[in-house]
């Protein structure tokens, strides 16, 4: 399998998974496994430097943090599952950066939601926000830490030389 076909599949398998939350707001349970099942063709084909342990780790991790924002349905068994698989994908040390890509994409929709006075609402466009974030830009959380976009940004539009 393509390296590029291979890190597509978590933009993929979630953007089924946004289809299938807007129309039943459910998340079929093959979603999930078909990420846990390829999780390991992307660890072997990507030479990420990533050990196994780490995305065994990033799995469990990222499965209890969504059992815990889970708590009293405000996150469904889909999204929880999902966002397991995601961890297991990414690893240990992504799940931080795309739980903050996820929650910031995912405000938006419970503002909204809020606003309708609805007590549900479908959450797979936000976990497929914030994968895309994660995949186009992995180190974008350590870019915006150091000041790294600031200053290019600055460089661009304030300071540059004519």
């Amino acid at each position: 399998m393509n390296e590029t076909i291979l890190i597509s599949v978590p933009v993929i398998i979630c953007g089924i998974a946004v289809v299938h939350d807007l129309r039943s707001r459910e998340i079929p349970n093959w979603l999930p496994l078909v990420i846990l099942l390829l999780a390991p063709a992307h660890l072997v084909m990507t030479s990420s430097g990533s050990l196994w342990w780490q995305h065994v780790c990033g799995g469990l991790v990222a499965l209890v943090t969504g059992m815990i924002v889970g708590h009293k349905d405000r996150f469904g068994g889909g999204d929880i599952k999902l966002f397991a698989a995601l961890g297991a994908w990414f690893g240990i040390l992504s799940v931080v950066p795309l739980a903050l890509w996820i929650a910031i994409a995912g405000l938006p929709l419970a503002v909204a939601a809020a606003m309708r006075k609805q007590s549900d609402f479908a959450y797979a466009p936000a976990i497929f926000v914030g994968v895309c974030v994660h995949v186009a830009a992995p180190d974008l959380l350590s870019r915006i830490a150091s000041g790294t976009i600031a200053t290019t940004l600055m460089t661009i539009f304030c300071c540059r030389s004519s």
